[in-house]
């Protein structure tokens, strides 16, 4: 196990761990460079003398860091810690779909197609990028907040996990409950065996079971072999034929009458949502048996003659044909109508207006939403334009607004941290105070409300950093006094993180320090951050044009410039530059900065008070 607080590969901190599985240990870190959040899988001690095992995690592990969808868990980096292997990913707050099944048991229809095309979407690209997942199951699949749906573990083998069974003197990779049959027998996988292991997971989404159970992993494996599962549709009859048939297909023990794709598996599920009764699903060989061929009939007159009849009356028939068609047609044009688009209206307004149509609507659920006004229509099955025998009910999926936001887990973070992560959980960190705890000192060990606490936007949450009784002390008083003597001041007090800002104030004279951050007497610790606002703007006679290109993730990040100074040997940094920038890719922040000192000087770029970059400008003297 690595220790809370090791820095591996030199650009990531350890905060916790925050799962274990077959092979791997899976920590919580931050990111020196960028101040992510990641999650890191790192290699169990166990297996570091496997070569199998190290060769197949790397080049797995790589292969994955080709991967970019929306609907994958992103790698970003790939390395080497104490001998272990680790793979660093991206960092998902949400639950997994087998949580979620475990709690509330069968979905409807509508949310369970949702969240598998998503899982199909993800599969799609692998399967382009030459990845078989070979472990499609619900444990492997996060829903975030949103409804976003994240599939994790790609590539990676199982051949040590609990639910992992040799079979036929095989060892056979994947879980055993969503095992395909070729897996079962030990055979190569293809892109089907995934989309066989997404049906059995659909069916467990919809029924709240596995097709196969058993008391053994050989036993259950032996079922995907020969068994036929009962049909869905027998355990549950909200479940639609069409979407019965998808399932069927999907689980079919011949790969070759599966799906062909994953995203002809999607366009199935959504099809299944507005055609429920349709059999489009169902498998159709595409090669006939082809059928003995019967000598030809000798040439005569009378066969001409035979042929021609037989045209004029195939004719007749035809035009017979069309006739009547042509009034079953027009009568069922007149028992049709268009579906009126009833999203983003109230649940009055929908209803009025489906009976304008022929039509009536009622509630099937309600959701969540960022987009959608609380009491409107978010989603309508059938949807809007289509047509529709008059009487249809329309059902609709009605907004409850935007989720209450949760309170994110801040233990482990260091103060900066825990700021971004609530900022971007739309809460805003109140009061720092400090105690002593079994946490790594300088990082937060006590937060005012709970991790997962339901509350609003604009909450305040409070945090307590640990700290020792040697390193924390009053923050002294450190204003109305010139900044020299107060530099001074916090220099014997062994503050190393001083910044100086300079404003124009009537308060006090020029040169005398007005405000302070953090206040006098609040507990703190020496490498805190000071800042101290000074009055005047001094004058030097060297300036440089400074320009910065960043990305910024999130509207209203602050930045600041610094340049470094130095007071009787004690350095502190120089506010050049404040501004709240607006969410954007490259940025463009430019300025013209003074100095007393001619030459090169650093410039350093915070951004939410983490250093983002350092670059090198020239000073000169300013032109008249």
């Amino acid at each position: 196990m690595i220790a809370q607080g090791t820095i591996i590969g030199h650009r990531y901190r350890i905060i916790d761990i925050i799962g274990t599985g077959g092979m791997a240990h899976v920590y919580r870190a931050v990111n020196l460079s960028s101040r992510k959040i990641v999650a890191i899988k790192v290699l169990k001690d166990e297996f570091r003398n496997d070569a199998e095992f190290l060769r197949r995690f790397e080049r797995e592990a790589r292969a994955v860091l080709h991967l970019s969808h929306e609907n994958i868990v992103r790698a970003f980096d790939v390395g080497e810690t104490d001998g272990l292997p680790y793979i660093v990913l991206e960092y998902v707050d949400g639950r997994t779909l087998k949580e979620i099944i475990d709690e509330n048991g069968p979905m409807p229809s509508r949310i369970a197609v949702a969240l598998v095309v998503q899982v199909l979407d993800a599969l799609d690209a692998a399967h382009a990028a030459g990845i078989i997942h070979r472990d499609i199951k619900p444990q492997n699949v996060i829903v975030m907040q949103s409804g976003k749906v994240k599939l994790m573990d790609f590539g990676i083998a199982r051949e040590v996990d609990a639910n992992t069974v040799t079979f036929a003197g095989s060892t056979v990779l994947g879980s055993v409950h969503y095992l395909s049959p070729e897996q079962a027998k030990g055979l190569p996988v293809n892109e089907g065996s995934d989309l066989y292991s997404a049906g059995i997971m659909l069916y467990e989404m919809l029924t709240g079971r596995v097709p196969f159970d058993g008391d053994t992993s050989v036993a259950i494996a032996l079922k995907h072999i020969s068994d036929i599962p009962v049909q869905p549709i027998e355990l549950s009859n909200k479940i639609s034929p069409a979407l019965n048939d998808v399932i069927m297909r999907a689980l079919n023990k011949d790969v070759s009458r599966r799906y062909n794709a994953a995203n002809e598996m999607s366009a199935h599920l959504r099809r299944a949502l507005k055609e429920p009764t349709g059999d489009f699903a169902r498998f159709i060989p595409t090669a006939k048996p082809q059928q003995p061929k019967k000598p030809a009939p000798k040439k005569s007159a009378h066969g001409a003659q035979r042929i021609g009849l037989s045209v004029a009356a195939l004719i007749a028939i035809l035009i017979g044909v069309f006739l009547i068609l042509r009034g079953v047609y027009q009568t069922e044009s007149d028992e049709f109508e268009m579906v009126p688009t009833l999203v983003d209206r109230s649940v009055e307004e929908s209803k009025s207006r489906a009976e304008n149509f022929g039509f009536t609507f009622e509630i099937q659920d309600y959701e969540n939403s960022d987009t959608v006004a609380s009491g409107d229509v978010i989603m309508q099955t059938p949807e809007g334009g289509l047509r529709a025998k008059r009487g249809t009910v329309i059902y609709g999926i009605v907004s409850l607004g935007p989720a209450a936001p949760k309170v994110p887990n801040l233990i482990g973070l260091s103060p900066d941290e825990a700021r971004h992560t609530l900022e971007e959980n739309g809460l805003v960190l109140g009061s720092v105070s400090y105690r002593i705890s079994e946490i790594a000192i300088g990082y937060v060990c006590e937060q005012s409300l709970p991790p997962e606490t339901e509350t609003t936007n604009g909450q305040v949450v409070d945090i307590v950093i640990s700290a020792s009784s040697e390193t924390t002390f009053d923050m002294p008083h450190s204003m109305d006094l010139p900044l020299n003597l107060i530099l001074d001041q916090l220099r014997l007090a062994s503050f190393n993180n001083i910044f100086v800002r300079y404003a124009e104030s009537n308060i006090v004279e020029d040169g005398v320090v007005y405000l302070q951050d953090p206040l006098p007497g609040t507990q703190v610790l020496p490498e805190m951050p000071v800042m101290l606002t000074v009055c005047g703007k001094p004058e030097y006679a060297y300036s440089s044009d400074i320009a910065f290109n960043i990305d910024v993730d999130s509207s209203g990040t602050q930045v600041m410039a610094v340049v470094q100074e130095t007071y009787n040997g004690f350095a502190y940094y120089r506010v050049l530059f404040e501004s709240t920038l607006e969410k954007g890719d490259k940025v463009p922040i430019s300025f013209t900065a003074t100095s007393d000192i001619e030459g090169t000087r650093e410039v350093i770029l915070y951004s939410d008070g983490a250093v983002v970059k350092r670059q090198d400008f020239a000073f000169a003297a300013k032109q008249p």
